[in-house]
């Protein structure tokens, strides 16, 4: 994808996925007072998105942005919750009515909350009033 705006009074192209173009627009434009979308390149499936979440924020490119990233990280982090559901449901086994888990797979749980809590902070970090 390729998007050009204009933040402040300067002109920025960014250039990459969606998902990282999105990023990069929140973290340069988050706090300035002017931010307006000048061209935009892409697929048919992320312009359909883009043009969709443009609408809804009734054409802030900024809550656009932002909600778009946002949306990225979402899907980790349901990713990640699945599977450290997966692991937990494989390792399980109860003794004498007590229910443990495998060591070694809670490693890999510790892992992916460290993972978890890592999306919650960038996930803070582009949220935009």
């Amino acid at each position: 994808m390729e998007l050009w705006a204009k933040i402040g009074r300067s002109k920025k192209k960014f250039q990459g996925s969606f998902r990282s173009v999105m990023e990069q627009l929140v973290k340069e434009a988050k706090g300035k007072k002017t931010v307006q979308l000048l061209s935009f390149h892409a697929g048919q499936k992320e312009r359909r998105r883009f043009k969709r979440e443009l609408r809804w924020h009734d054409k802030d490119l900024l809550k656009t942005a932002s909600a778009i990233a946002i949306w990225f990280y979402e899907i980790d982090k349901r990713k990640i919750r699945r599977r450290i559901k997966e692991l937990k449901r494989k390792a399980r086994y109860i003794s004498k009515g007590e229910v443990f888990y495998c060591p070694e797979v809670m490693k890999q749980v510790k892992e992916l909350e460290g993972k978890l809590s890592e999306i919650e902070k960038k996930i803070e970090e582009l949220r935009v009033s």
